[in-house]
């Protein structure tokens, strides 16, 4: 089953092509039960491990996925992770920041934002349309998934 087109390098994307393995699949269905704002946020998160050269393959990626949440509840790791994610591409657009090799960083990002009561709920984001969320989820909504 076709599923369009990759938004970034316009190449055929099937379903079947990503539930190759039982790891795609487990990472897939680990998605799909989060919300919108979590599952965009922590799906950017995870390309932080992403080395330049290399993709993350789909084992390393369900161990990420499963060990960030794992961390916190949605309502203080979502902003956590939005925080971390908007952080960390400004200092590797500047050159600065290596790919991620544990969650430390996000721990200390998720400690202020607990610390400063930052919360999120899924309803919060919805009645608003996402008009305030951060810059990365912008970035991930705003993408045309069409041809």
């Amino acid at each position: 089953m076709q599923l369009g087109r990759c938004p970034v390098c316009h190449s055929r994307i099937s379903l079947e092509q990503l539930t190759q393995d039982e790891s795609g699949r487990e990472l897939l269905a680990t998605l799909a039960t989060l919300d919108t704002a979590t599952g965009a946020a922590l799906v950017a998160y995870i390309g932080l491990f992403r080395s330049a050269s290399r993709d993350l393959a789909n084992d390393r990626a369900l161990k990420l996925v499963r060990e960030t949440i794992a961390l916190e509840s949605p309502q203080w790791l979502t902003p956590a992770l939005q925080e971390t994610v908007d952080s960390l591409r400004d200092k590797r657009a500047q050159g600065d920041v290596q790919p991620l090799k544990n969650h430390n960083y996000l721990g200390k990002v998720l400690e202020g934002v607990i610390k400063r009561g930052i919360a999120y709920t899924p309803a919060q984001e919805k009645a608003r349309g996402y008009s305030s969320a951060s810059a990365t989820i912008q970035r991930l909504t705003d993408t045309s998934w069409g041809d």
